[in-house]
């Protein structure tokens, strides 16, 4: 495969992912479990859970909380493929990082392996918590519009200015992303001959440097067209909803696994 459509083909897939993990608007609308509990109620019980994961130092304990997670997730109607592409990155890369420690940590070890049964104990443990907390924090991303977060924030009495860096946050991701796929698609469009090696180092440090240029760029316009608008002040909040049947069993199911 040529170098030039490598790098493309890699930023592009990059970037395509990036706004299928940040836009999944449509999930929120089936009729699912967690869909139906108010973002309030779901936002208390998923910090909750994870609080309550990171606490663990049992094996068996942090895998029955994954399994919750997964359990969720599948009461929510959430597709296998879409949570577990959410669910493998970070686990995958907290096992890397403290995969050392089947070495490092003293103890008992396993036969002639140099791995101590406690440093295997500890990196498992280690990967299924970041597991659990991770699928915890996707069925809520999942199921709950970023608005109606947002809101759930407001009134869970959080500083505003942490909630409007948040949504400033989000809203600058898929700007940061959408103008990378288009810079990409630019530049295979002008593309004719296969260049060199080391012209094509030179203009992907180009091209970086350009994309970071733009996007600052664009974000500047975004922010200016905003504030012509209006649209920098804090959202109306929102009426209070009712608690429903799905509020209680799910506060129900927090109170449990807690206890």
């Amino acid at each position: 495969m040529a170098g030039s459509d490598l790098l493309d083909r890699t930023v592009a897939a990059i970037a395509a992912s990036a706004q299928w993990f940040l836009l999944a608007e449509d999930l929120p609308d089936r009729d699912g479990f967690l869909q139906a509990v108010t973002p309030t109620v779901k936002l208390t019980g998923i910090a909750t859970l994870v609080t309550l994961t990171v606490t663990q130092r049992t094996l068996a304990v942090v895998s029955a909380l994954a399994l919750l997670a997964a359990a969720l997730a599948a009461l929510s109607r959430v597709p296998v493929r879409t949570f577990l592409g959410r669910l493998t990155g970070p686990p995958a890369f907290a096992l890397v990082v403290v995969a050392p420690q089947a070495v490092l940590m003293g103890g008992p070890s396993l036969g002639s392996l140099p791995l101590s049964a406690a440093g295997i104990d500890y990196v498992l443990t280690f990967a299924v918590r970041v597991t659990a907390c991770v699928g915890f924090l996707s069925v809520l991303l999942l199921t709950t519009r970023f608005a109606d977060l947002l809101a759930a924030f407001r009134r869970l009495r959080v500083p505003s200015i942490a909630v409007s860096l948040l949504g400033i946050t989000y809203r600058y991701l898929l700007l940061f992303f959408a103008e990378l796929e288009r810079m990409v698609r630019a530049r295979r469009s002008r593309t004719i001959a296969e260049p060199s090696l080391r012209r094509n180092w030179r203009d992907s440090g180009h091209f970086v440097g350009s994309f970071l240029v733009r996007s600052l760029e664009r974000g500047e316009r975004v922010q200016r067209a905003a504030r012509a608008r209006g649209g920098t002040g804090s959202t109306p909040a929102q009426p209070r909803e009712p608690l429903g049947r799905a509020d209680l069993a799910f506060g129900l199911v927090v109170v449990v696994v807690v206890a």
